[in-house]
């Protein structure tokens, strides 16, 4: 269990200041990785490596991020903290921890610019691409 949880509730604040004024920095690194650990150092792997894709749908405008894990793809939906891979449903939702690192991988991408942005139709979403994550 986590014991200082608002104060890791900070911490995406401060690291998202320094990743929009100075980018992806070895400070914002060992700051994400004194935060979260091991799932600090899988969300960073996952945004050097370019497996962090934001989708924005047309004609809606809807915005849909998909991280490229290891063995799926996963749904993150940041507003809500929600990731339908299954450490969050594991771990998340128990409380047990703070972040899948899919969901921090989204963050630390979205504030930095390290994403790839990718333009689709919403019907193709909605039948290529839904269908094929997990979620549980």
């Amino acid at each position: 269990m986590i014991e200082d949880k608002d104060s890791v509730d900070r911490i995406p604040e401060e690291i998202a200041g320094l990743l929009k004024t100075h980018g992806m920095t070895r400070e914002c690194e060992e700051k994400i990785i004194s935060a979260f650990g091991e799932r600090g150092r899988r969300a960073l792997k996952t945004v050097v490596s370019k497996r962090v894709k934001k989708y924005v749908l047309q004609p809606s405008n809807r915005i849909r991020w998909i991280i490229v894990g290891r063995e799926e793809e996963y749904l993150v939906i940041p507003l809500v903290k929600y990731c339908s891979c299954r450490d969050f449903f594991y771990y998340i939702m128990t409380g047990e921890a703070y972040a899948c690192y899919h969901l921090l991988a989204q963050i630390i991408a979205e504030f930095s610019g390290l994403y790839d942005e990718v333009r689709e139709l919403d019907e193709v979403y909605d039948r290529v691409i839904a269908s094929r994550l997990f979620i549980y």
